[in-house]
């Protein structure tokens, strides 16, 4: 791979960091909204349509980065960087459908509901149960890829032993640890992470993304890490 593309990757990582707090945050910021009527006027709110076009673009920027990752290190375990890249790549894709399926066919319902569009007023309840159907199953898919991808490039990472190598395996893990909390909760499980509150996921991500960032701009400057053998 050139250094040209391991710098793309680095500045998608960076801005991963970014798009990360944006939509943590931003929902912070949403115009007050109760019951269905409410939830049919949120798409309205111009905060909440900048949130939602980060959103879909979130996943292309963080793929991007674990493509790095797994480019770099495909020589050290090719078996898996390509499991991490494939179940990355499994999550990027879900999480971009699931958010194309909101901004180009729920929203749609949503902005024909506010006109007064008689058949979809009558269908709209029926229409938002499976969204949120669909929506709730490409959440476990989702979180099932992205679980799998980080723990297989934290693997790989700490089977090196450069310092910022390490370091950045570890947000890996913790990325990987995070996402299986928040799976636990979604099969029926307890919240692990209720004692951290909302801090430990904006704590933790976008930090490591800023340092996947820092990792893959230093392999476009010094090439591609090599396993090493035991001192």
């Amino acid at each position: 791979m050139t250094a040209a593309f391991y710098r793309t990757a680095a500045i998608a990582s960076f801005a991963s960091s970014v798009t990360t707090l944006s939509l943590i945050f931003l929902p912070d910021l949403f115009a007050p909204a109760e019951g269905f009527a409410g939830r049919m006027q949120r798409v309205t709110d111009p905060i909440y349509q900048l949130r939602a076009w980060i959103y879909l673009l979130h996943p292309f920027l963080v793929f991007t980065a674990a493509l790095g990752i797994a480019a770099a290190t495909r020589h050290v375990a090719p078996g898996r960087a390509l499991a991490g890249v494939l179940a990355m790549g499994l999550w990027a894709v879900t999480e971009a459908g699931q958010q194309t399926l909101t901004l180009f066919a729920f929203d749609g319902w949503r902005r024909a509901w506010l006109a007064g569009d008689a058949a979809v007023r009558a269908t709209m309840e029926l229409r938002a149960a499976i969204y949120d159907g669909l929506w709730d199953a490409s959440y476990g898919l989702l979180l099932i890829g992205f679980l799998i991808g980080n723990a297989f490039l934290a693997a790989i990472l700490f089977s090196l032993r450069d310092g910022l190598t390490r370091i950045v395996g570890v947000f890996l893990l913790l990325a990987a640890l995070l996402t299986l909390a928040i799976l636990i909760v979604e099969v029926g499980g307890p919240d692990l992470l209720a004692p951290f509150g909302r801090w430990a996921y904006p704590a933790i991500q976008p930090l490591g993304r800023i340092l996947i960032g820092v990792w893959l701009w230093r392999v476009a400057l010094s090439g591609e890490p090599r396993l090493q053998a035991p001192a």
